[in-house]
């Protein structure tokens, strides 16, 4: 939702513009934006949002140190993301995704939690997580974790890719 204020010298200068407009005077924009507020508050959305994104962050972790794996967890709950600790993190991460493709996951080491996704769903995640993280485990102990990448490694931040 978005609006076009001013004071009355602004407002009158716009006579002379054209001022584009997403819903023009269509009212489905607003009465959405009005029925989604309603949803999120009685659904305890945000709320939600937390309980899932802690679930994952703690299975995350528990999944670390059964695997003894270094990673490190950051973000609210409901974008949570880890990193590994390691010399090769984008090697790691890259497997990570990888590996979670095989498990049926579109997997990375970002989590946004959705009102769509439910504790069963996370379970099964979860339980992924802990079979790539057992994989990638016993990667490191031998130390060659590039010859288990099925492609290039993963880039790194936003950048022009050449």
């Amino acid at each position: 939702m978005a609006a076009v204020i001013g004071n009355k010298n602004v407002m009158s200068a716009a006579q002379d513009t054209f001022i584009s407009s997403t819903y023009w005077t269509d009212k489905i924009g607003p009465a959405a934006a009005l029925a989604t507020i309603k949803k999120l508050k009685r659904n305890k959305v945000p709320k939600y949002l937390a309980k899932i994104g802690r679930i994952v962050q703690n299975g995350w972790r528990e999944a670390a140190a059964k695997h003894k794996l270094k990673i490190e967890i950051s973000g609210i709950y409901p974008l949570s993301h880890f990193s590994f600790n390691c010399k090769n993190p984008q090697v790691l991460k890259t497997l990570f995704t990888q590996r979670m493709l095989g498990e049926g996951f579109l997997a990375t080491n970002v989590f946004y939690a959705s009102f769509a996704h439910k504790e069963i769903q996370i379970k099964k995640y979860l339980k992924a997580v802990d079979r790539t993280f057992g994989f990638i485990s016993k990667v490191v102990l031998k130390g060659n974790e590039e010859d288990y990448l099925k492609g290039p490694v993963c880039h790194s931040g936003f950048r022009r890719l050449a």
